[in-house]
């Protein structure tokens, strides 16, 4: 990361990485704002895991991320305060998702990992991350799967009950 003191990048913009040093403070108070625009919108006007949703949960996680690091292993999943609301209000959710009750099943897609999904699906497997597949392509696999929004997904269902936030 580019050093913030640098009199020729005042914003810490580093071009070989293309990466902005932003405060954590910063950060947060963006990602809760974005959670008030949602708030804001038609009801099912936003779909989940579309690319806004993609890069919020993103940002959310490099805020859980560096709050890991300064308190060390206290932190436990993510922080569901910066987190996409489960109420229906807003967003259209990923049929079979644990937050509403459904059980998830991991499969193994080769040269795609292992992603989430619901255990009832038809022959065209949607997993909570959106990424589909044909169930000829992949197989059931036992633990968690190794896609990281699949995984945020997963914990969060485990974390809260359907329709809080």
């Amino acid at each position: 990361m580019p050093k913030k003191t640098d009199p020729d990048n005042p914003y810490g913009y580093a071009p070989e990485t293309d990466t902005v040093r932003v405060g954590r403070h910063d950060l947060e108070r963006l990602l809760l704002e974005f959670r008030s625009l949602v708030r804001k919108q038609e009801p099912g006007s936003w779909e989940h895991m579309d690319d806004y949703d993609l890069s919020f949960e993103r940002l959310a996680d490099a805020v859980d991320a560096g709050t890991k690091a300064r308190r060390g292993s206290r932190l436990e999943g993510p922080d569901l305060r910066l987190r996409c609301t489960t109420t229906e209000d807003v967003y259209e959710w990923p049929e079979g998702a644990p937050y509403d009750g459904g059980t998830t099943v991991t499969w193994n897609v080769p040269g795609y990992g292992s992603h989430a999904t619901g255990d009832d699906f038809t022959d065209l497997p949607t997993s909570l991350c959106g990424f589909r597949w044909s169930a000829e392509e992949g197989w059931r696999v036992k633990g968690l799967p190794d896609c990281r929004e699949c995984l945020r997904e997963v914990q969060l269902g485990a974390d809260r009950p359907c329709g809080r936030w």
